[in-house]
Parts: C-alpha cells; structure tokens; sequence
C-alpha cells in the first residue's frame, strides 16, 4: 500500500478534485471483469417459487431445508427474542407457519441465500460483520419507520425488507471480486473518520458501491425495486420509480449512523427527505430509540450468521 496516497486525505478530498484521476482507478478493473459470481441455486428457486400462485409453506420449506446453513440461519431467526415465540421452532417450517409467515420467510430466505457466495473480511467498517449488523437492523427500523408513513405514501412490505437487507451488496462484490480495491478502501476509511464513505469511494476509485451492486443485480435478474434502491440509496434527490422506497432506505442508514452503525455515519439527511417520505424526525427518532434497545440481540443474530 502506498502510504503517500494517505496523505490525499480529509483537505483534499473536501476540495473540488474533478480536475484529478482517482488514485486507483476501478473503472478499467471494472471494464476487464468477464464473469460475475452466478445467482446461488436456491436463491433462483426461491425467487421462482414467489411467482408460484400455488406457493405455499410446505413448498417453500422444502426449497430452504435443501440448503442446511440456509435453513439453520431461518430457524435461529424465527427463535430470536425480538418475535417472543415460547415454543420451540426445529424446523424451517415452524418458523413459516408459527412465528414469521410466508412472505416474510421467503423474502428472508431470498436474501440470505442471495448474500451467501459473497464473502468478505469479518472486521472493519465495511467488513462483513459491521454491513450485516447494519442490514439486520435496517430490515428492524424501516418496518418501523414504514409505520409512520401514510398508507399511500408507503412501500411495499417485502420491498422494505428486501432493500434493508441487500441495499450494500456492493460492498461484498467489492470484497469477493476486487480484494485489493476493497481492502485499500478499509484503509482509506479508517484514513479518514469524519468522511462520508461513498465520498471516500468516488476520490479513490472513480466508483462506489451502488454501482456495483446495482451491476450484480441487473445480472441476477432481481426484481427491479431493489435494484433501483441498491444503486440510488445515497441519493436524496433520486426521484424516479420507487424514490419512496429509496428515500425511507437514506433516512434508515442516516439514523443508523447516529447509533455509529454502517456506511452513512457522516451522511446529511436533508428536510426535504422527511418531507417527502411524510414523516417527522420525532417519529424518526422514537422509532431509532426503540431499535436501540434491540441493537444488542441484532449482534447476537449477526454473530449466529457468521459463526
């Protein structure tokens, strides 16, 4: 690692640097790539079984016990403190039909099954354990934002908990195809506390997160509300089809980086975003207050996923 590049640090990135190539440029990386990691198999099943009119708990169970992690991981879920089930769920279709339902299993399952091939380092601020307690906790405080929001006005359910769950993939691309860009960001983060990292990004590479992620699911095939959420999430002003399911994913990760959680712990949320979403900040705070007494089961949760 050129230590010099350091030195391109919090004053000069705050500069206008249009005029400067990034120190390393992903662009070409980008370009030279001739095959991404495919769709896992039991995602793509999942992913057919939601446009089954006949799906139902039994189908599904039986697509999720095909993958032994996958089914371990929807099982601990369904036994977590935050559903208060006092019975004992050992199967994933216990946990279908006695505690989380079929749309939430399925969107669950969609999720995990579609992260699994992507790994990443465990520690630092963008490794897999900081962007998966970052994910758990947004699938938890967007459901409870969505609350607030009035009905016309409000995403889609498994929208909410797809984005929340998906919405940094990129990072995880970044780790599994570019090794050596991403753990040259870790270090230029770590260079530079009180940055936004998706400035960081675009200074060092030409690229960010949202491109590659975005890029990922348009090769997978993914429904299209998380796609446009997976490359706009940091942008407040994006207001194409789903701009209401990406302005409640922004708000999301700027009170998330209150609680120095995830990607957006120097993000500035504009009022305008409150405004359009029809919410207030006292809501949005209360309902930060109440995600702050589960962050402590969500580490739980993320250390069971990891293990």
């Amino acid at each position: 690692m050129d230590i010099d590049l350091f030195k391109w640090n919090q004053t000069t990135i705050s500069q206008d640097t249009s005029y400067f190539s990034p120190p390393v440029d992903m662009r070409q990386s980008v370009s030279g790539v001739k095959e991404l990691p495919p769709f896992p198999a039991t995602a793509n099943k999942i992913l057919k079984l939601a446009s089954d009119p006949l799906a139902d708990a039994r189908k599904l169970a039986e697509i999720i016990e095909l993958d032994p992690l996958l089914a371990t991981q929807v099982i601990r879920w369904a036994s977590s403190a935050f559903y208060g089930f006092r019975g004992k769920i050992s199967t994933p279709h216990d946990a279908i039909t006695k505690v989380l339902g079929f749309d939430y299993v399925l969107n669950l399952a969609l999720g995990l099954a579609a992260l699994s091939p992507l790994k990443a380092p465990v520690d630092g601020i963008i490794g897999s354990k900081s962007l998966w307690i970052q994910s758990l906790a947004s699938t938890r405080l967007m459901a409870m934002l969505a609350k607030h929001i009035p009905m016309q006005n409000r995403p889609e359910p498994q929208h909410i908990f797809l984005a929340g769950l998906m919405h940094n993939i990129g990072f995880l691309l970044l780790s599994h195809q570019f090794n050596k860009e991403y753990l040259y960001l870790n270090n230029f983060i770590d260079a530079n506390p009180t940055l936004a990292i998706n400035t960081i990004e675009n200074f060092a590479f030409g690229y960010d997160h949202t491109q590659l992620g975005a890029w990922l699911l348009q090769v997978w095939s993914m429904p299209k509300p998380i796609l446009d959420i997976v490359y706009h999430h940091h942008n407040p002003n994006y207001r194409g089809e789903n701009h209401q399911l990406n302005l409640l994913v922004f708000v999301n990760d700027y009170l998330l980086g209150k609680l120095d959680i995830g990607d957006a712990i120097n993000q500035i949320c504009p009022d305008t975003v409150y405004e359009n979403l029809k919410i207030t900040e006292t809501e949005c705070d209360q309902s930060l207050e109440e995600l702050a007494n589960e962050i402590d089961e969500i580490k739980s949760m993320v250390s069971g996923l990891l293990a």
